[in-house]
Order: structure tokens, then sequence, then C-alpha cells
């Protein structure tokens, strides 16, 4: 599976439904792929994530959470943005204040933190899980796309590292002044 591919299965995914029938219709669709296919993507997904692993998409991140950022919010933060389709992601790998001008973005602005329900939080958790699930129904190992995948070599990253400092509040203004706009006022 190339990356067109790999994009074609995560935007074909979002007609329809909500994000936890979204992975259902996106495992269900990788179930029917042979199985090095479910294999290449959980490779593609692990691909589309390293260039996210950067203090920008940190910052990014900690505006639209309003600070509120763990590892794990992060890390759903980042297949969130895959979730958002191959532009979405172009942007926040390549012009991460473009970001602002993007409804999802506006509508989280305009939203109360304290008022989000489950849905409005930016990850797509279940994504991650996808491949596995799809792996586990085709083969009966629950544990095997990790198998699989340490037997090629591929070690999937857990958490995000960066190769460079994480941006103070000031850089991340300077950087994104946009975003910073949007949700600086944010509820």
């Amino acid at each position: 599976m190339d990356m067109d591919g790999f994009w074609d299965l995560v935007e074909s995914s979002a007609l329809g439904g909500d994000a936890c029938g979204r992975a259902d219709r996106l495992t269900a669709r990788l179930a029917e792929l042979p199985l090095p296919q479910v294999l290449e993507f959980q490779l593609r997904l692990d691909e589309a994530r390293a260039p996210l692993d950067t203090p920008g998409t940190l910052a990014v991140a900690k505006l639209v959470e309003r600070g509120r950022v763990t590892d794990d919010s992060l890390w759903y933060f980042h297949v969130w943005l895959i979730g958002l389709g191959r532009e979405t992601h172009h942007l926040a790998v390549h012009e991460p204040d473009a970001l602002a001008g993007l409804p999802a973005f506006r509508r989280l602005a305009a939203l109360p933190y304290e008022q989000w329900e489950n849905h409005d939080f930016p990850d797509w958790e279940s994504l991650d899980y996808c491949a596995h699930d799809a792996y586990a129904q085709l083969t009966g190992e629950e544990d095997g796309l990790e198998e699989a995948l340490e037997a090629i070599g591929h070690d999937s990253p857990c958490n995000a590292e960066f190769d460079e400092p994480v941006w103070t509040p000031e850089q991340s203004a300077a950087r994104l002044p946009r975003l910073t706009a949007l949700f600086a006022d944010a509820p």
C-alpha cells in the first residue's frame, strides 16, 4: 500500500458516522484486504505520524487544548490531524499556522473547553487500533501485528520525540500568529 492508498482509506472512512463508527468502518475495510496490506497500512500510519513529531505540532496542540496536553493527548492529536485528511496533514507539517482557517479549528476555538463533550476533543485514538484489530480478525492473533512489524525490523513509535527544543509561548506566538490570535480569547 502506498501513501495514496493509505489516504484514500483514511479519507473514505469519514463518509458518514462518528469517530467510533468511522474506526469500525476503516477496520472492516482493512479486514477485507490481504494481510500484507494491513501491515502496510500501519507502516503508512507511522510514516504519516513521524513528521508531526515536532515542537510546532506540540505548540498547535497546546493552543487548541488550552495548554492541557499530555503525552497521550498529543499522540491522539496527531492521529486526529491525520484523520482530517491529506490536505490538513500537509498544512500541519508544512504550514501549521494555516490550520487557523480550517473549520475544525475554528469550531474548537469557539467552543468553551469546559463544555467539550467526548466527541469534541481533537483526537481519534481509535485510528491507532484499526490495523491491529483488522490483523487480529484475519489471523486470530491479538498481538500479531506488533510481532509482524518487529519481524520486518519496524518499531512503531509510542511517544513524540523532538529533534529540537520545545517552543516557548513567545516562540509559538511568533511562529503561529493566526492560531495564537484564534485561540487567544478562546473560552
